[in-house]
């Protein structure tokens, strides 16, 4: 029973679905509004019903002759042959298309390998930028000798700028606009905003020696007047003599900020900059009426002459180091095709530099066109790196082939507006295809309108097989009066949906024809033939990025959604450190990454992946292991070759242990105890490559016998040591022991064979009185021996 329900369902749907569509179709009342839509086509005489906008699937109703469904055609009107100076072809188609029908544009292009290139070097040369020019001046020659390896045809132009000519941008000093410098060792050039050395030229002597002549010069303030000599040299073509067929460059180098638009204020300048030529004796003479240009006038112009800017930054100051990167880098994220990089202290590497920006813009080519939002123009190639429009690594001679899809969005009611010119091109290159562009709007049959006709009451002319009639007169035949109509009968205003409502709830019916009503806001429109359309219910008003038709949004070029609200803008999608669409790991939808979750990627660009790098690791082992080391599971070389193609290897002696980004180190244990050790990472082409150590990193399994007997040695050993030690620290104890006792005996005051604690037995007792008579004889004559030795003397 669920199949047949599901069955049951599936056939409903098909039925409202072909029905909606038809009924689309019927509600078309006229043949410009019927083949706008691509399922109907028109029919002046139907032979089933009155409806005479059908659709196409319903061919028996109308004959062929009565029927106006116009079909696209393309032709090619110009294709010359790819060569060195023709990068692109055909270069020339003219295409009708219906209005949201698609074609597709096949062409080709092939990068010159010697494409003419013209470079203008753009010097700030206010006084801290003396080392740099001196510099340049000696490395003027090598530069374009470097230059000429890349293409034979190579000219090279010089200018300068420091500032607007007022305060508080130069000193308005009178000394000061002399001799700007204020130094009497040093002269210096007046100040002016920007000045045409040396137009383009192929002689590198002539650039060289103007280089040395042009004196340095000054300013007050630390932002610089580069914008206005940026501009200057891009629209002055033939006073700076870029040519046509050439690839430009445009280097502007400094060591500090530039001023942007409105910024002149602070000197009084507040009329915009008018992107115009102002040259006078090759100098700038309208710095005080026009303002700076705004960095979208730069991209502007740019974009249209064809114009690389390279921004060449000399980081001097440390200090300011990273407010002068991010003040161009961010700077160049606005201005298309540009580039930004730096400089050393003394631009000693400018040959080196301005070598690998032009590589960069050389090996790169991406694919732009001029179409406006009523045209969608989307461009995709068969090219291995192609992303948002382009390829990179991008091989001289190799041709590479692209697929322009046409879109047209919009009829105008201005037939002349529906014939537009759209070129696609490289960009920064003057070769373009130009597609002549014609939207099918008007039916051939409203040329053979027959006026006042009688089908239509002679109150109309009859065109295509209905009456247009005159104003105040309706009805299929003109037969009715605004003024007299009473809306009697309702049955042909009420549309076939099944709801039976009159002009669909939204308009009153008269003479058998639905009046719409009127919205308070007269942009606001109720239309169709039942009243079933109006161009304001959709939903959130299609986001501003669209029309709204028959509740439905038409969105413009770069929108999607019913609501206009997702964009194709695939930029939001692309990582600032990868060159591929959500890191690769997901696709890009409405300006953000859907990553693909089951194999574990996530982020906001997919980088991140939690289990991807053990993953990989182990995918990676095999192929190491035969490679490498000839073991494994693909050990043979057939095997090895047919599964081991995928990377490009590398075998050294032992990894560097720094950490680096964008590589992955891995450590998979194998067989017999061992583990190899590689790291791996992508290049731009996301190619991959592997590093490898030579030998495996094996751990040796040691004799059980041997490492019980090693056990046992090392206790014996152990013990024998702790007696040594206890042995020897008790003699030691000892022997200090004995060396106290004999200091103690020494010193006693007792001979050796009395016991100081005996106590005899008797006890003596002696008679104080004895004795007295014999001591005083003793002392008398001890007198007396005494004077008589006095006597004597």
């Amino acid at each position: 029973m669920k199949v047949l329900g599901t069955d049951f369902t599936i056939i409903v749907l098909f039925i409202v679905l072909k029905c909606s569509t038809a009924h689309d179709c019927e509600s078309k009342e006229t043949c410009e509004q019927c083949i706008q839509e691509l399922e109907c086509y028109w029919c002046s005489t139907p032979t089933s019903s009155n409806t005479h906008c059908l659709n196409k699937s319903d061919v028996s109703s109308c004959n062929a002759s009565a029927s106006e469904n116009p079909e696209h055609s393309f032709v090619i009107l110009k294709e010359k042959v790819l060569s060195e100076y023709q990068q692109i072809s055909p270069q020339q188609v003219r295409l009708k298309l219906r209005k949201n029908e698609k074609y597709e544009i096949n062409f080709q292009y092939k990068q010159s390998a010697n494409y003419p290139v013209d470079l203008y070097y753009i010097m700030d040369l206010s006084n801290s930028m003396a080392p740099s020019k001196t510099n340049l001046a000696k490395l003027g020659a090598k530069l374009a000798d470097e230059m000429m390896r890349k293409t034979n045809d190579f000219k090279i132009g010089f200018g300068s700028f420091v500032d607007k000519l007022t305060l508080p941008y130069v000193s308005s000093h009178p000394g000061a606009l002399k001799n700007p410098c204020q130094s009497q060792t040093m002269k210096c050039e007046p100040p002016y905003n920007f000045r045409n050395q040396l137009s383009l030229v192929q002689n590198a002597t002539l650039f060289t020696e103007k280089v040395q002549k042009t004196l340095i010069s000054g300013n007050l303030d630390t932002p610089e007047g580069g914008l206005d000599a940026i501009m200057q040299a891009m629209v002055c073509k033939t006073e700076i003599g870029w040519r046509a067929n050439a690839r430009h460059l445009l280097v502007m180098s400094t060591d500090a900020v530039s001023h942007i638009a409105g910024d002149g204020k602070l000197g009084g300048v507040i009329e915009p900059n008018d992107a115009t030529c102002h040259l006078e004796d090759n100098t700038y003479t309208k710095g005080l009426q026009y303002d700076y240009p705004s960095i979208s006038q730069i991209n502007y112009v740019a974009r249209e002459n064809n114009i690389n800017i390279i921004f060449a930054i000399v980081l001097e100051n440390l200090k300011s180091k990273d407010h002068l990167k991010n003040h161009y880098q961010e700077m160049s994220k606005i201005i298309e095709n540009s580039k930004t990089g730096t400089l050393d202290k003394n631009s000693d590497n400018v040959v080196q530099f301005i070598s690998d920006i032009y590589d960069q813009i050389r090996d790169a080519v991406r694919i732009t066109s001029d179409a406006k939002k009523d045209v969608n123009v989307t461009i995709t190639s068969n090219c291995t790196s192609f992303i948002d429009g382009g390829c990179s690594s991008v091989k001289p001679g190799e041709p590479i082939k692209f697929t322009a899809i046409i879109e047209p969005l919009v009829c105008y009611n201005n037939s002349k507006l529906n014939k537009k010119i759209i070129k696609i091109k490289p960009e920064g290159l003057e070769d373009h295809l130009q597609v002549e562009l014609e939207v099918l709007c008007e039916c051939a049959c409203s040329l053979s309108r027959v006026p006042l006709d009688t089908s239509c009451s002679q109150q109309g002319d009859l065109e295509c097989g209905i009456c247009r009639c005159k104003e105040g007169r309706f009805g299929s035949n003109c037969q009715c009066d605004w003024t007299e109509s009473k809306g009697e009968d309702p049955s042909q205003c009420i549309k076939p949906d099944g709801k039976n409502e009159t002009c669909s709830g939204q308009g009153k019916c008269k003479c058998g024809k639905c009046e719409c009503k009127s919205r308070p806001d007269k942009s606001e429109l109720i239309y169709g033939k039942y009243c079933e359309c109006d161009n304001f219910s959709c939903p959130q008003k299609c986001s501003g990025r669209g029309r709204c038709e028959c509740g439905v949004c038409k969105c413009d070029n770069g929108w999607s959604g019913s609501s206009c609200d997702c964009s194709s803008d695939e930029s939001q999608c692309m990582p600032p450190d990868r060159k591929f669409l959500c890191s690769g790991h997901g696709n890009c939808s409405c300006g953000s990454c859907i990553c693909r979750e089951k194999e574990g990627y996530n982020g906001k660009y997919c980088e991140k992946c939690t289990n991807c790098d053990s993953e990989r690791c182990e995918k990676l082992r095999p192929c190491v292991e035969c490679v490498v080391y000839k073991s494994g599971a693909y050990a043979s070389s057939s095997t090895c070759s047919d599964h081991c193609d995928i990377f490009t290897t590398n075998i050294v002696k032992k990894l560097n242990d720094t950490k680096r980004e964008g590589v992955n180190v891995c450590r998979v244990p194998v067989e017999d105890q061992c583990t190899v050790v590689f790291e791996y990472s992508y290049d731009e082409n996301n190619m991959l490559f592997v590093t490898a150590e030579e030998k495996m990193t094996c751990r040796i399994i040691p004799d059980l016998f041997v490492y019980i007997i090693s056990v046992i040695g090392t206790i014996l050993l152990i013990g024998i040591i702790t007696m040594i030690i206890w042995k020897v620290v008790t003699t030691f104890h000892d022997k200090k022991e004995y060396a106290r006792f004999l200091n103690e005996r020494d010193q006693t005051k007792w001979s050796a064979g009395e016991n100081p604690l005996y106590k005899p037995g008797t006890s003596h007792f002696q008679n104080p009185v004895y004795g007295r008579a014999s001591y005083r004889t003793s002392v008398a004559n001890a007198e007396k021996k005494n004077e008589i030795t006095k006597t004597e003397q």
